[in-house]
């Protein structure tokens, strides 16, 4: 018994060496041998090897390139029948030539290694391919030259849409251009010609400004009463479309008194704007002649009408509504 069982162990032994030897078979065909120019063929590999054998296939697409061919897909290599010991691998190429002629591809190599052996195997039959061309009958054909092209009359059409989309972006940019100067300009700054924002300077702060500059000018006493009370009203106007966002320079002096009505002002304030505003008419429009007493109390009327509607800076405007609220100052 014990010999009977030594004897199958080393058959078993022996049969797995010799498998183990053999080494892999490979086998390779073309589809088609002769197909048209920029028509596809396949390579089909079959490979017959032991499982503990280790295969690996080249990089054939650089290889095939240089012969004119061009590799459009590879499958993986896939094991498609097991028996025992035994696989069977296979794997397709699909190629294409835009090139004529009969090219030889020869046999296709694979990497063969077992144990300490390491090789190249290649198929049994050389691969072969033809690339037909289109025949070209050049006795009954005419080559004629490339024809040059034609000359067209230009059309509104083709570029009336251009002209139309350029006109209106140059309508969007002068659009967002002026509604930026109106921004700016409502904030109390001004435009330089080059675009850049003047420095800001508070409403006030220029209305006191320009007060002393009309003061100074004795406008009134040259004999130039309107343009003085026109300057002062402008004066007033300013401040008042800076200091509280009223657009006085389109309103009448009716529509300027309605507009400030619901402000905190006092009432002198409110009484000398409305003496302004209408001397100002009077002089504008019936002709009237101010003395010189009234054109001076009219002048410091909107210089202490500015400085009393003022806008404080945080910090002082507290501090006047804590001594409001204390009544200690």
């Amino acid at each position: 018994m014990i010999r009977k069982l030594a004897s199958i162990l080393f058959a078993v032994a022996v049969t797995a060496t010799a498998s183990a030897s053999v080494p892999p078979e490979v086998r390779a065909r073309i589809t088609a041998d002769t197909v048209l120019i920029g028509d596809r063929f396949s390579i089909e590999i079959a490979i017959e090897k032991d499982m503990m054998q280790v295969i690996g296939l080249p990089d054939v697409a650089q290889s095939l390139a240089k012969g004119g061919m061009e590799v459009l897909y590879e499958s993986p290599l896939d094991t498609v029948r097991t028996e025992g010991r035994q696989q069977t691998l296979t794997k397709t190429y699909e190629l294409t030539s835009f090139t004529a002629g009969s090219f030889d591809l020869g046999r296709f190599p694979i990497l063969y290694g077992d144990k300490n052996v390491t090789d190249t195997l290649y198929s049994a039959e050389p691969l072969h391919i033809v690339v037909n061309t289109f025949p070209v009958d050049t006795d009954n054909s005419t080559i004629y030259d490339i024809k040059a092209p034609e000359e067209t009359p230009l059309l509104v059409e083709e570029f009336s849409g251009y002209v139309m989309w350029t006109f209106m972006g140059a309508l969007l940019v002068a659009a967002v251009a002026l509604l930026v100067r109106r921004w700016i300009s409502s904030r109390g700054r001004s435009v330089r010609e080059d675009g850049t924002p003047v420095p800001y300077i508070p409403p006030h702060v220029r209305a006191i400004e320009d007060l002393e500059t009309l003061h100074n000018q004795k406008l009134w006493q040259s004999g130039r009463t309107k343009a003085y009370y026109t300057g002062l009203t402008d004066i007033v106007r300013t401040y008042i479309n800076g200091r509280y966002g009223v657009n006085a320079m389109e309103m009448t002096s009716d529509e300027i008194m309605r507009a400030v009505a619901p402000m905190p002002l006092d009432e002198k304030d409110r009484r000398g704007l409305r003496d302004i505003l209408r001397t100002a008419d009077l002089v504008k429009f019936a002709k009237h002649t101010p003395d010189a007493d009234e054109n001076e109390s009219l002048y410091y009327a909107a210089y202490y009408f500015v400085e009393d509607t003022k806008e404080l800076p945080q910090e002082d405007a507290e501090e006047t509504e804590e001594d409001n609220g204390d009544g200690s100052k």
